[in-house]
């Protein structure tokens, strides 16, 4: 480590800005936006593009020549003028981009850059570009080969003045990737790189999305290797074709993740960039680092120490950190002989020393850089991983309130620590291990259901190897459902009438009681061929009367159901006959080949008079299968008519289930009946 004790050390307060500010925004009306033209249509020229937006009402600030694209202030008149042109593809927003950085030094010699320099690679002869908020050329630390400025009114200046760094975010970088092996200060992971500083983002921290393209497309004429941006924000497709055109001239774009502990942000997201989350001392991804599928690689982002503006020195956080780390170890992997950007996206990928899950993951992605490795001075160390076996609980155990989770790990090297993880999620961390290795699992507000229990152990060399179980929580006891299925609601019994139900519960239900006004009832308690009973109604009143059934579980909790039937234990003798004398069919309404059907069912007594206020069930069969059930009340001429709509062709029957008339008996009766559409 760099003596430092001649150094004036700041700590650099919060430098999330997300204000909403860029230097020398034009002052006519409108919004700043990015005009992309069709490939092959309009003008073939920036200069020529930018005459079209001109005379379009738009006051242009810059005509890129990376990508078809103008960068203007527009009224919306001029936004709709020129969305209307065939030869406009898009009109979108210019979005402000930003810095990524937080405040609060140990990563270079965690990612092993030291390791390269010994064999001679310490980045030499590879141009390397910081896209950031400049950098302090007059820093004694660093050795800044030139730079641009695209952040200002003095577009496009290779004056030091210009892209001179009055924030410090983009020196801090600098630092982190190439700060000169001199003995003062600190080290960078390739010091001996040609650097360069594109300004991009002002003062503030933030600039335009055409800043940053200006930035990459000075990249690509100028034979710059690697593009460090430690900045984001939303996607255009002005960037993202931008960012893919840059990959493909041979620039190889390393983007920082974000700081929003949630989805990455853009540029890191396009597949032509290398996304970098952070990750802290104890390799774990640092809380505020962004992550999600499109991570390739991480690298140290908390407090790390580097170059800050004035000559200073700093102490920062954030993805913007890790990003140059990852930088540096890609100029160390061009240095190495390499000879295209995909070439040494692939050795920082292959090397990179696998984090979490096996294999590439949302956190950490291929894993962390590996610097010595990427420089191609280093083998992967022989290690034999360690062992682990999840001993308690056991697979497939039910679980509940406060569970001991154990396990046995050994290793060549011996067994740092191991965590206990539920979904992924630590939930214990043994680090003693003396009596084998333990934590414990408090499910008390842990939902029901099935879980995966974790067992990772970590080796004195690093090295990781898990145990999976699955088990199931059930700290709760639902309560049990019941629902009568015989007979049905409204039905009028006689006799001996069967009462059955359906009833289930998460431990077993233990028995059903049928109860009959709150008064008579009979338990099944076996449930063997179903719940159900017989209720002998030959006692029981004629009349309305309440079906209860009741549930209980193994636990003691019940439900219970309810329906309603008639008792009408007297014989045609003692009271009239209801009967269906005739069912007819009608067509009417609907469309020409695809009208309503109309199915009127016609009631009667035995004396032939038509019985109004029956309630009657009628099925309609459709070429033999249930088509259309309805309940209906008969008419004062003893008539209740279903209507079918836009019945289709087919043969069509029909069936009364239940018929219900006040002081008479249904026969039970249904003529034969039949009607073919």
């Amino acid at each position: 480590m760099r003596p430092t004790r001649k150094l004036s050390l700041l700590v650099v307060s919060a430098l999330v800005v997300f204000a909403q500010i860029c230097p020398a925004q034009s002052r006519q009306a409108g919004r700043r936006m990015l005009v992309g033209f069709r490939a092959g249509r309009g003008p073939g020229t920036p200069e020529g593009r930018a005459d079209i937006v001109r005379r379009g009402g738009g006051a242009v600030h810059r005509s890129l020549r990376m990508v078809n694209v103008v960068s203007a202030t527009l009224p919306e008149q001029a936004v709709a003028r020129l969305r209307a042109r065939s030869d406009v593809e898009y009109v979108e927003e210019d979005v402000v981009l930003y810095a990524f950085a937080q405040t609060l030094v140990w990563g270079v010699d965690r990612i092993d850059a030291e390791l390269a320099w010994p064999a001679g690679n310490t980045g030499q002869g590879v141009k390397v570009a910081v896209l950031d908020t400049g950098i302090d050329s007059s820093h004694p630390d660093l050795l800044v080969a030139g730079g641009v400025n695209f952040a200002g009114i003095k577009d496009g200046s290779t004056q030091p003045a210009d892209w001179k760094d009055n924030h410090g975010h983009g020196t801090h970088c600098a630092g982190i990737l190439a700060a000169r092996n001199n003995g003062i200060g600190v080290v960078g992971v390739a010091p001996d790189a040609i650097l360069y500083a594109v300004k991009v983002l002002a003062d503030d921290g933030s600039g335009y999305t055409s800043d940053v393209i200006q930035g990459l497309d000075w990249c690509a004429t100028n034979g710059v290797k690697v593009a460090s941006l430690s900045l984001g924000g939303t996607s255009t497709t002005s960037l993202r074709n931008a960012c893919a055109r840059a990959y493909a001239q041979g620039v190889l774009i390393v983007a920082a993740a974000g700081n929003t502990g949630g989805a990455v942000m853009f540029p890191a997201a396009y597949p032509s960039v290398v996304a970098v989350s952070a990750t802290d001392s104890s390799n774990w991804r640092a809380s505020f680092s962004s992550y999600g599928p499109e991570i390739e690689l991480a690298a140290p982002g908390v407090s790390i120490f580097s170059t800050y503006k004035g000559g200073q020195y700093a102490y920062m956080s954030g993805t913007s950190m890790a990003c140059p780390h990852v930088s540096g170890a890609a100029v160390l992997a061009w240095a190495s002989g390499l000879s295209s950007a995909a070439a040494v996206r692939d050795r920082l990928t292959s090397t990179a020393e696998d984090l979490g899950a096996k294999g590439r993951d949302t956190s950490f992605g291929f894993g962390l850089v590996d610097a010595q490795r990427a420089a191609g001075s280093a083998t992967a160390p022989v290690d034999n991983p360690p062992s682990v076996d999840l001993t308690a609980p056991a697979q497939g155990a039910v679980v509940s309130g406060t569970v001991a989770l154990k396990a046995t790990a050994s290793d060549d090297k011996g067994v740092t620590q191991v965590e206990f993880l539920i979904n992924g999620v630590r939930v214990g961390l043994e680090t003693q291990g003396a009596d084998g290795w333990s934590a414990s699992w408090n499910t008390t507000g842990t939902a029901d259901g099935a879980y995966t229990v974790m067992a990772r152990a970590t080796d004195t060399a690093g090295a990781t190897a898990t145990d999976t179980i699955t088990v199931t929580v059930a700290n709760a006891d639902a309560a049990p459902t019941v629902r009568i299925t015989s007979p049905a609601a409204g039905a009028t019994v006689s006799g001996d009438v069967t009462l059955a139900a359906a009833a289930g519960d998460d431990k077993g239900v233990a028995s059903v009681r049928f109860t009959i006004d709150s008064g008579m009832s009979i338990v099944d308690s076996d449930g063997g061929n179903g719940w159900s009973v017989v209720w002998d109604t030959t006692d029981t009143p004629n009349g309305l009367h309440t079906v209860i059934a009741t549930a209980t579980d193994t636990k003691g909790q019940t439900a219970s159901h309810s329906i309603s039937v008639t008792v009408d234990n007297r014989t045609p003798s003692q009271a009239g006959t209801v009967l269906v004398e005739s069912i007819t069919y009608d067509m009417s309404g609907g469309s020409r080949n695809n009208r309503d059907l109309m199915v009127s069912v016609h009631v009667v007594d035995n004396a032939g008079n038509p019985v109004p206020n029956a309630i009657v069930m009628v099925a309609v069969y459709r070429n033999g299968v249930p088509y259309v059930t309805n309940l209906g009340t008969t008419s004062a001429n003893g008539v209740v008519t279903i209507r079918v709509r836009y019945a289709p062709a087919g043969t069509y029957s029909t069936r009364v289930t239940s018929l219900n008339a006040t002081g008479l008996i249904w026969d039970g009766a249904t003529p034969a009946n039949q009607y073919t559409k």
